[in-house]
């Protein structure tokens, strides 16, 4: 049995996927496995920042309502626009938003600061400054340039440079294809005939979503307490899938075969139980190159053991470095206990009081209300036994503000 540290160095220590060609709509939440270089200047040339008119700025210096001064209009530049218009002493283009700004203008003076009775005149009724209102070629973005780094996570924004860099696609690591086995002869699936004495697979279901609140694809299957149908689907899913998590079974009893199973089809199990609690009896292994989780079956061990264990490594799979939810601290507002030699995960509540952070455990008796009813988990981490009232903790959040 290892200790909590290091089975979260062993999930640290797991490699992207290969990478693939994606088009930047796609790549929301992708991680970059190369970067991405400006293939255009932006704007590709100098261009006006409002609707007005493209003037030479000393023209107007001394211009006011009390002081006005009239220029010849030479024509109109939208934007898009190829004009071979130029601009003079005395002279000035009317120019739209984006439009390029004219050879020998040095400022745009907005619409709204002038006025123009007719096509060929305009009144400059303030002044100017030399630059004022034009964005200069190349002031966004350079030819060449690098805009984004390897191992970026692409967040909206990220994608909007990405469009403006003239890029029709970037290259991000392979979203992982993850199975869900829920295991043992007392599941039974939703909708299915009777349901006496059965219970259903709620582990798999909260797994399910976690996973594709990332965008992962997942297959899931139910498997009883038949060694040969055991394999058969361990295999099956091991052939179509990147990653295999398995619910239930890793205990010494007499029908937990799943460890039994996963041996003989040659799993390569890095740890096999870590001193957490919950979530001790969760396992890791591979298989050619494939990662595999099976956690325990009791909800709170399940999820926990999802959420600090299994969770994180699939993200890695995707590329991804923030594989943990962030570390918070939070005054405790109750006494917590646990062993020395373990860390002990809390599902707990935590709010603001104030300005502070504050967290408490979740009561609820029932296991299923506990997981639902908590926004955090509380860590005394191993080498600490107890957490006083009062005193401060680290605490992870579950809100998934971390995507």
């Amino acid at each position: 049995m290892i200790s909590f540290s290091e089975a979260i160095s062993l999930v640290e220590s797991v490699s992207p996927l290969e990478d693939e060609k994606i088009r930047p709509e796609d790549g929301l939440f992708r991680v970059l496995s190369r970067p991405v270089i400006a293939k255009t200047d932006a704007p590709a040339v100098t261009s006006s920042l409002k609707d007005g008119y493209a003037l030479i700025a000393d023209d107007i210096l001394d211009a006011g309502p009390q002081n006005p001064v009239t220029l010849d209009v030479r024509g109109t530049i939208t934007a898009g626009d190829e004009s071979d218009l130029e601009v003079s002493r005395g002279q000035a283009v009317k120019v739209m938003t984006g439009a390029p700004v004219p050879p020998g203008a040095t400022a745009i003076l907005p619409q709204e600061l002038t006025d123009a009775t007719d096509d060929t005149h305009v009144t400059a009724l303030a002044p100017t400054n030399r630059g004022r209102n034009i964005l200069e070629q190349g002031a966004d973005l350079r030819l060449g340039e690098i805009i984004l780094e390897r191992d970026t996570l692409l967040t909206p924004a990220h994608l909007g440079l990405i469009s403006a860099s003239g890029n029709n696609h970037v290259w991000a690591y392979k979203r992982p294809v993850v199975s869900v086995l829920a295991t043992g002869s007392e599941l039974a699936e939703e909708g299915s005939g009777s349901f006496q004495g059965k219970i259903f697979p709620s582990n798999r279901a909260t797994i399910v979503s976690w996973l594709r609140l990332f965008g992962i694809e997942c297959h899931t299957a139910l498997c009883g307490d038949d060694e040969k149908q055991l394999e058969y689907l361990l295999e099956l899913l091991f052939e179509k899938s990147d990653a295999v998590i398995t619910s239930g079974g890793v205990l010494d009893g007499e029908r937990d075969l799943v460890i039994k199973v996963m041996e003989r089809i040659g799993i390569n199990f890095l740890f096999k139980r870590c001193r957490m609690g919950p979530g001790k009896g969760v396992c890791m292994g591979r298989k050619h190159g494939k990662s595999l989780f099976n956690l325990p079956g009791g909800p709170p061990s399940n999820f926990v053991a999802f959420i600090f264990i299994a969770l994180p490594a699939i993200l890695r799979l995707m590329g991804r470095k923030d594989l943990f939810p962030p570390v918070l601290r939070a005054t405790v507002l109750d006494e917590l206990k646990g062993r020395a030699d373990w860390t002990q995960l809390i599902l707990g509540r935590l709010w603001n009081r104030g300005l502070a952070l504050v967290a408490s455990t979740v009561t609820e008796t029932s296991r299923l209300k506990r997981i639902s009813g908590a926004n955090c988990v509380i860590v005394l981490p191993e080498g600490t036994s107890k957490i006083c009232q009062g005193e401060i903790a680290e605490v992870r959040p579950l809100i998934p503000y971390w995507i």
